[in-house]
């Protein structure tokens, strides 16, 4: 139960202006759920139709008119059969008096939402906005009001028109917003002297008096596991919508009485557990606030970290570009060499380290459900950390996984999007795509992400498999675009540096974390695979730039159609790829032996030497950390490059040179 406590508690530190909530990321107060509306009807203060229009369903700026905050009760929030209406907005079925007269075949259920707003009227807790609606909707007129303002149409039966036979350019917006005009969801505005906004649904003290007539009219009284209170409201039904307006699944269920749910434990859902209704409200809403606020999505599966008292928190599920630009909103510093990267990650997390600290409380749930957006949903995840733990976490995450380069797909503020390359750790969701493709399935992409949840919470190892399916796809180049192909090498190189430093390291305390696989080439690093791939990236570069040399366009490489081949038998991949370096090599041989060719064909040499004194030159396949090698010396030739033209660009400015 402590998941709901801090939920909780979550809504008690955060619910200040809960009653002024009005988008779809705001908390919302108890007794109330979302909406998307169709009609919008303005009344005067005696109930008396003005006006009617349908409503825009598509976004603008980010905002949706239709968005509309409604009041419910526990039955109308969980109906899937008979009648069951909402206090006050609902569909055309329960609100307009007349739709039996216009829809023959469904059963009307205006007769039930009168009775209850009726009640709600009667009751101390009603307001001249409620009382309006309810003269409007006795008279029984709603479907004729809204024919008449054409914002319904009939078909030539006399029923409400379902599809729309005219011309398309002359489609009403009703028929463009629903697929069935005849189940429009309703709302209220009602114009009163006083009153500067006729918005019902938008006025707090409704929303007030309602949840005060709500929680009086409740009869059912018990124990609340959460507040350990007695006597008060319980709860029968928990509330859905909990990840998006459509999800019908529900987190807490005790409905399955003819099932296995309390065969041979108990005789009703009581004996297990009984929740408030406050708290029952209270815990959903959060949650489904916290969801959509920053809540992690994949799929179905939803992934939210939060503290008690809403402090910023870096997000659980992202890239090092996510963890430092959600504070500098600035993609194109992101840092290159190993003093950049650390500076940026200590200021991102000292900029955390502010709000959270021992005495804050984070917690890290993870959902998902078996059946879509219907059934029961499921805690797959769930732990609970001190502010300064879970920050302690993140950074050995991102520190000890981090690699250069990593690839991402960064969209702009004007929503154009450009590859950026980054020094940093990946993000659980590009790990599941460079380990098994971008064709994988949903499940597969949502349990890899699960699988990596207590690596970055609970500091777990990573899983062997996932560092070597990545290491295997980052050896076939061949089957990949070039750009695919760096964006799985980069990830493959960071699985594989964390994992086997995590092995050196025994799990120890991220203070004493030694380094032994670094990023930057380590000249010192006598590993037999990690000699190997040093070697496979000489040969690359000594072919292409002998390409370039000829003025040949840029193309695959022998090294990098070879790399699966050589990973396997790297001895006699090795033997075939020298003899097809020969014709390049001769090209450069000329030269003095500053020239980079030489220079790099000097230093595939030493390479070789090393690897045959050591005795480690055989036919043994390599392991994951010859990517390591390859790619640290690919990152050495680019550093290389980089100098000399820099030192070109100051040598042509000192002797007047303007460079091209």
């Amino acid at each position: 139960m402590s998941w709901i406590s801090r939920l909780c508690e979550t809504y008690d530190n955060c619910s200040a202006g809960v009653l002024n909530a009005s988008t779809e990321k705001d908390l919302l107060p108890i007794g109330h759920t979302t909406q998307y509306a169709q009609i919008e009807i303005v009344l005067d203060a005696d109930g008396n139709f003005r006006s009617a229009r349908a409503l825009d369903n598509d976004r603008v700026n980010g905002e949706n008119e239709a968005f509309t905050i409604i009041p419910c009760t526990e039955d109308s929030a969980n109906r899937t059969s008979g009648l069951e209406p909402h206090p006050l907005f609902d569909k055309l079925q329960y609100v307009a008096g007349d739709y039996s007269t216009y829809v023959r075949d469904k059963e009307s259920g205006c007769d039930e939402y009168t009775a209850n707003l009726q009640r709600w009227c009667d009751s101390p807790y009603s307001h001249s906005m409620i009382q309006a609606v309810l003269s409007y909707v006795r008279k029984r007129t709603m479907v004729a009001d809204l024919v008449s303002t054409k914002v319904l149409y009939l078909s030539e039966s006399g029923d409400i028109m379902e599809k729309w036979t005219g011309a398309d350019e002359e489609k009403p917006l009703l028929f463009r917003q629903t697929a069935h005009p005849a189940d429009a969801f309703v709302r209220f505005c009602v114009e009163i002297t006083g009153l500067p906004d006729s918005r019902v649904w938008m006025n707090n003290e409704v929303r007030e008096r309602f949840i005060a007539y709500h929680t009086r009219t409740l009869s059912n009284t018990g124990t609340c596991y959460v507040t350990g209170r007695t006597d008060v409201p319980v709860s029968r039904k928990s509330a859905g919508k909990i990840r998006n307006a459509g999800d019908r699944a529900k987190i807490i269920s005790s409905n399955d009485g003819t099932g296995f749910t309390f065969r041979g434990r108990f005789v009703s859902p009581d004996q297990a557990m009984t929740l408030s209704y406050e708290a029952s409200q209270k815990s959903v809403n959060a949650l489904k606030w916290l969801v959509a606020k920053q809540g992690y999505r994949n799929g179905d599966q939803v992934i939210v970290a939060w503290g008690t008292r809403d402090e910023p928190l870096p997000p659980i599920c992202g890239d090092g570009v996510d963890l430092w630009d959600d504070l500098m909103h600035d993609p194109d510093a992101t840092p290159e060499t190993r003093e950049e990267f650390a500076s940026r990650l200590n200021k991102a997390v000292a900029g955390y380290s502010a709000e959270l600290n021992d005495s804050s409380n984070v917690t890290v749930i993870g959902l998902d459900s078996t059946n879509g957006l219907q059934g029961r949903l499921s805690l797959t995840f769930y732990r609970e950390l001190t502010g300064s733990e879970f920050l302690k976490r993140i950074l050995r995450w991102h520190t000890t996984c981090a690699w250069y380069p990593l690839f991402r797909f960064y969209r702009d503020a004007d929503d154009e999007g450009r590859w950026i390359r980054f020094r940093g750790a990946p993000s659980p969701a590009d790990i599941a795509v460079a380990a098994y493709g971008p064709g994988l399935n949903e499940k597969l992409k949502k349990t890899t992400v699960e699988r990596l949840l207590p690596c970055i919470v609970d500091g777990k190892p990573l899983p062997w498999d996932l560092v070597e399916a990545t290491s295997m796809r980052a050896s076939r180049p061949f089957a990949m675009e070039k750009w695919e192909f760096n964006r799985t090498l980069g990830v493959a190189c960071a699985l594989t540096r964390k994992y086997y430093n995590d092995r050196m390291n025994d799990r120890a305390e991220f203070e004493g974390y030694k380094e032994v696989w670094r990023v930057e080439l380590d000249l010192t690093k006598t590993d037999r695979s990690y000699l190997f791939g040093r070697l496979l990236a000489y040969a690359r570069k000594i072919e292409e730039y002998s390409l370039y040399l000829g003025g040949a366009d840029a193309r695959q490489t022998n090294a990098e159609r070879f790399m699966l081949q050589f990973r396997k038998r790297p001895d006699k991949t090795w033997d075939l790829l020298y003899q097809k370096l020969l014709p390049y090599m001769s090209r450069f041989r000329t030269k003095g032996p500053e020239s980079f060719g030489n220079r790099c064909e000097a230093g595939m040499n030493s390479v070789m030497d090393a690897l045959q004194s050591s005795g480690g030159f055989t036919g043994e396949p390599l392991g994951p950390t010859y990517l390591l090698g390859y790619q640290s010396q690919m990152n050495q030739f680019e550093t290389e490059y980089q100098i000399m033209k820099t030192k070109k660009a100051e040598n042509a400015k000192n002797n007047g040179v303007l460079e091209p």
